[in-house]
């Protein structure tokens, strides 16, 4: 009855409205079927911001959240609501380690899911949510900050083809 699956949920390019994002390559970032109704569409799309940039050192932690989420609302809530026939929520994460209230009711309902599934206690699976929320959104940092540790593919110079006639 419960199925989660992260794909690139690539939305329907109607017109919907001034608002909302029309361009071709717009997808959210996890899709749901179930997190808050039986077989019903589900769409998250995530955001992480840093509270400490210079553009909102002015402003309280609290209205950045709203802030953020409402950004998000307005770029894909319309369509998602209208073409997709999903919900849409956004899961808006600070640097800080801070969620935003969407955020938060993602999280507990998911927890209160999986811990009837799988028998354990809620205690301990939103514990579990949350930590490995926290070791992602450390890698995430990690990487935008020191970048990628893959190795480059480098193409040997004998297989570039290099016609100058």
């Amino acid at each position: 009855w419960y199925q989660r699956r992260v794909r690139e949920a690539v939305v329907s390019t109607q017109s919907t409205g001034v608002s909302a994002n029309h361009a071709t390559d717009a997808r959210m970032d996890v899709f749901c079927i179930g997190l808050w109704g039986k077989l019903q569409k589900s769409y998250i799309d995530v955001r992480i911001f840093h509270p400490g940039a210079p553009s909102y050192l002015p402003k309280a932690v609290k209205p950045l959240y709203r802030e953020q989420e409402a950004q998000k609302k307005r770029a894909y809530a319309k369509r998602v609501i209208e073409i997709e026939k999903g919900s849409f929520s956004p899961f808006v994460l600070s640097t800080s380690g801070g969620t935003g209230e969407e955020c938060g009711r993602v999280t507990r309902t998911l927890a209160s899911k999986i811990a009837d599934r799988h028998g354990n206690t809620y205690r301990e699976t939103i514990e579990h949510i949350r930590l490995r929320l926290r070791f992602a959104l450390l890698r995430v940092c990690l990487v935008s900050l020191r970048g990628s540790r893959t190795k480059i593919k480098y193409t040997p110079i004998s297989n570039i083809d290099i016609n100058l006639l």
